[in-house]
């Protein structure tokens, strides 16, 4: 038995390093499942493509209308390949320093789940930079983005903004769910577009929280009712990086979360996974984590941000 533990430790290490790695990875707060489309995928690449709508419903006159959708935007999800490991010499084992070893694991879990929550904040810190654009060329929150139908017959141009610079208070978050439930289709025509939830940085939580939790208007003498208390849900996202120490400079978001279930996507293509291999010359088991994902949006109709700045 002797032998046996000296020549396979990382064999016997291996079970129990990733039962730490899992544990330690799945305790980590994450925003992803609260915000993404999360998806599984055992494809090379996914592909998704925005809305395109039909006109008015017309009276009928003798004959069916038929009519076209004109095609959207395509938006390609291509998988990446990331991978981290770490090494467990053969002494720390034979010491027992299991709690300098149980470190490694826990180390690389949480390197994991900081590469993804980074990943994906990443989407709304560049929502309002044209140098990341989206399937329609335009960024994620733009002033005025591009309609097919309107390239090719004329229609659907306006109310097609969902940016501006307000910073966070009473009126411009009614203001700003008013823009939203203005917003229109490809075609020009009115949708659906209910905001529930308000996504925010940190620097912005106590302002958020006393907007939608009181249930009289803030900083107000008049006491009148709040007309947004209970109305959103709020995320308050520590990755979400402002960028300033100022809340009147910081950036927000107003979210449809239904329509954000059809157009904001997480692909997995390759969940987290552990694994170990141990050299025989060098006595050292070496253990590594590997993973593929990709994200993204196909249609910005979900969100509205307002960049201060």
């Amino acid at each position: 038995m002797a032998t046996a533990r000296r020549e396979y430790f990382g064999k016997l290490l291996e079970p129990g390093l990733r039962e730490i790695f899992y544990e330690q990875f799945n305790q980590i707060p994450s925003m992803i499942s609260d915000l993404f489309n999360v998806n599984s995928t055992d494809n090379p690449y996914e592909e998704d493509v925005s809305i395109g709508t039909l006109g008015e419903f017309p009276e009928f006159q003798g004959t069916v209308e038929y009519d076209r959708m004109y095609q959207g935007y395509n938006k390609i999800y291509e998988f990446p390949e990331f991978a981290k490991g770490f090494k467990i010499e053969r002494r720390l084992y034979d010491d027992e320093r299991y709690n300098v070893i149980n470190k490694r694991p826990q180390g690389q879990a949480i390197s994991a789940a900081r590469r993804r929550e980074n990943d994906a904040a990443k989407l709304f810190i560049n929502a309002f930079d044209s140098n990341y654009p989206g399937p329609d060329g335009k960024a994620l929150c733009d002033e005025e983005h591009p309609s097919k139908a309107y390239e090719e017959a004329g229609v659907g141009k306006e109310h097609r903004s969902n940016k501006d610079t307000r910073p966070l208070n009473h009126s411009n978050l009614q203001e700003t769910k008013n823009d939203m439930r203005d917003f229109r289709d490809d075609r020009g025509g009115r949708i659906s577009v209910v905001p529930d939830t308000l996504l925010v940085p940190v620097i912005l939580e106590d302002v958020a929280w006393e907007l939608i939790e009181s249930e009289k208007k803030v900083d107000t003498a008049d006491n009148n009712p709040n007309i947004h208390y209970g109305k959103y849900r709020l995320i308050v996202w520590d990755y979400l990086d402002p960028g300033t120490d100022n809340p009147d400079k910081a950036p927000w978001f107003m979210i449809d979360s239904n329509y954000a279930n059809m157009f904001l996507n997480w692909f997995d293509r390759v969940p987290l996974e552990f694994a170990m291999e141990e050299e025989f010359d060098t006595l050292v088991a070496k253990f590594r984590a590997y993973m593929r994902y990709n994200y993204g949006w196909s249609d910005w109709l979900w969100i509205f941000g307002n960049d201060p700045s």
